[in-house]
């Protein structure tokens, strides 16, 4: 696993940006509100990895998948969830303390094949020594109906019985995927931001309980199967990136303006039939 980096700052054609190329010539990453600082991890699917263990990914890093069924396909290691199973497909990655981070994610969604099958992908953002919950959860949620669809980011802090202290929905943005297309999303916070990116979809957030240390990055996919090819976490420095205040505007342009609110999501039930 190659840990060194090469940073350059990259004019792009749409926007600018502080563009990162690995030394083993992986696609760069295009980071718009961070400034990569330090590249934690680079999981490119060759550690094996799964069940309650987790495996060492480098000195500091460590990877561990340990809801649903995950084994390694061609070029990813793919998630199979059955009833009986508990919790989705969930891969844990626990590193040190780091306040901003950047987190790019190379994965895919499966076809839906049974009527309770669905697609959904989400990034969390955690520090369970603070409190229970999720810092920050970024959702890429095309039909799973466990909360809205779309392109989510959600704070929610929780008592050690669960019991919802704070639920706030951040950003709702629609959301299209192709079945089996391989997408790349982005995930960047900075302090009190966020910017969570997946092709031409933006969603955006800025809160103070956001600006917090944070000790694990988790995948979270549906129901079908998924596969993720690549996960990369880098962190980040304290100060956002130069280009940002020139190009928030335009990049922030691109989604529907949404107002943070109290998060109380109900999902929708069948009405009961009525008995002849």
């Amino acid at each position: 696993m190659k840990n060194r980096v090469v940073i350059t700052i990259a004019a792009l054609t749409v926007l600018a940006s502080t563009t990162i190329t690995l030394a083993d010539k992986a696609e760069p990453i295009v980071s718009m509100l961070a400034t990569p600082k330090r590249l934690l991890f680079d999981d490119d699917g060759s550690i094996v990895r799964g069940g309650k263990k987790a495996v060492k990914l480098n000195e500091e890093n460590t990877v561990r998948a340990w809801a649903g069924k995950w084994a390694k396909s061609d070029s990813a290691w793919r998630s199979t969830w059955a009833h009986g199973m508990g919790h989705t497909p969930v891969v844990a990655y626990e590193t040190k303390p780091v306040r901003n981070l950047i987190v790019e994610v190379t994965f895919r969604y499966g076809a839906m094949f049974e009527s309770w099958h669905n697609q959904c992908f989400r990034i969390t953002l955690d520090n369970r020594s603070l409190y229970t919950g999720h810092i920050l959860s970024a959702w890429a949620n095309p039909n799973n109906d466990f909360i809205e669809t779309g392109m989510l980011l959600q704070h929610i802090q929780k008592k050690p019985d669960k019991t919802i202290v704070s639920d706030l929905l951040l950003d709702r943005q629609s959301l299209k995927v192709e079945t089996g297309k391989w997408n790349t999303a982005i995930l960047e916070i900075v302090g009190e931001e966020a910017l969570f990116r997946m092709g031409t979809h933006v969603a955006y957030a800025k809160l103070k309980k956001l600006n917090v240390d944070k000790t694990k990055v988790a995948l979270t996919l549906g129901k079908t199967w998924h596969e993720v090819k690549r996960v990369r976490v880098w962190e980040a420095e304290a100060r956002t990136n130069p280009v940002w205040a020139k190009q928030k505007a335009k990049v922030l342009g691109k989604r529907k303006e949404f107002k943070a609110q109290p998060h109380d999501y109900k999902k929708a039930t069948s009405p009961k039939k009525k008995s002849s």
